[in-house]
């Protein structure tokens, strides 16, 4: 009995925890990417490209997300765009785009 009690709120609070699905990163996502482009807020079809264009570029082989983040980027503020999109959707790989930049910048 303890069991089915215990797993589901075990459950909600990994989820609240990590911020898997909450508003409030994506909300905080949302306030990072338009910071990043020199913007107070971000339309609903711009934040869908945004988030879009997230999802692809952290789906990337390693080579390929390099060249995704850092070296096809049109501006500093593209690039800056990017880092905030790697940081809230794929904060695992936020190494390889350091690595990425170092390279480029040497």
């Amino acid at each position: 009995m303890m069991t089915r009690t215990l797993f589901p709120t075990a459950a909600a609070a990994v989820l609240l925890l990590t911020g898997c699905g909450s508003p409030s990163g994506e909300d905080a996502h949302r306030a990072a990417a338009a910071a990043a482009l020199g913007r107070d807020q971000i339309t609903d079809k711009t934040w869908a490209d945004i988030q879009s264009s997230a999802e692809q570029i952290c789906a990337e082989e390693k080579g390929v997300f390099a060249l995704a983040t850092t070296m096809s980027a049109a501006d500093e503020a593209d690039l800056a765009l990017r880092r905030v999109n790697v940081e809230h959707v794929c904060p695992e790989r936020s190494g390889e785009l350091d690595e990425a930049l170092a390279g480029q910048s040497g």
